[in-house]
This record gives C-alpha cells, sequence and structure tokens, in this order.
C-alpha cells in the first residue's frame, strides 16, 4: 500500500469491498492485456463483478495516481531484483519459495 493509502488503511479497503464511492483511490491488478506488466486502475472503475470475485486480485492499493505509480514502480523494481524479469508469475513463486524457507 501507498503511504497515504495505509493512513487510512481500514477504511479504503472497506470502501473498495463494498463499492463505496472512493474518489481518488487506485488499485495495482494483473493486466488486462498482454502488453504490461501491471496496471493501475481505479476504484471507481471497477465492476460489480469484479469486487465480488474472490478471484480477482489487488495487489497494490494508492491513494492519487501520483502515489500508485511510485507502488508499481517499487513492486517492478523488487519483480527484477528478485527474479532478473519482469515476469510476475516468476515472482510470485519467488514469494512462495522464501516463505517456506522462512517457515523453516
Amino acid at each position: 500500500m501507498g503511504d497515504r493509502a495505509l493512513k487510512n488503511r481500514a477504511k479504503v479497503l472497506m470502501g473498495i469491498r463494498e463499492g463505496k464511492t472512493t474518489p481518488d483511490i487506485y488499485v495495482i491488478t494483473l493486466p488486462e492485456s498482454g502488453n504490461h506488466i501491471l496496471d493501475i486502475r481505479p476504484v471507481l472503475l471497477l465492476t460489480e463483478k469484479e469486487r465480488e470475485d474472490d478471484g480477482f486480485l489487488i495487489l497494490g492499493v494508492a491513494k492519487g495516481y501520483g502515489e500508485a505509480g511510485e507502488v508499481v514502480r517499487s513492486m517492478v523494481d523488487d519483480m527484477y531484483r528478485a527474479t532478473g524479469a519482469f515476469d510476475w508469475n516468476a515472482y510470485m513463486g519467488y514469494l512462495d519459495a522464501a516463505d517456506r524457507r522462512d517457515d523453516i
């Protein structure tokens, strides 16, 4: 989460889940087209189906488009450092492996 969104974490997350009007809140999701690494989408444009779908994955939340860009930059930097590529699936596998190592 971006720092500004984190200040009101509970309110922001509840607003997303309940479909409340949450101006200036953006979510980072997996790309809708194959040409992007991640998408930045305003919460106002999420459909009811997306909000209710247990499989819909929100990777990050930010207040303001600028903060959303900063969150994406940080996520992409972490992904590239961990895997040497811009491959979200490889990065998720890396994180899963790291969690398993921590459990040992």
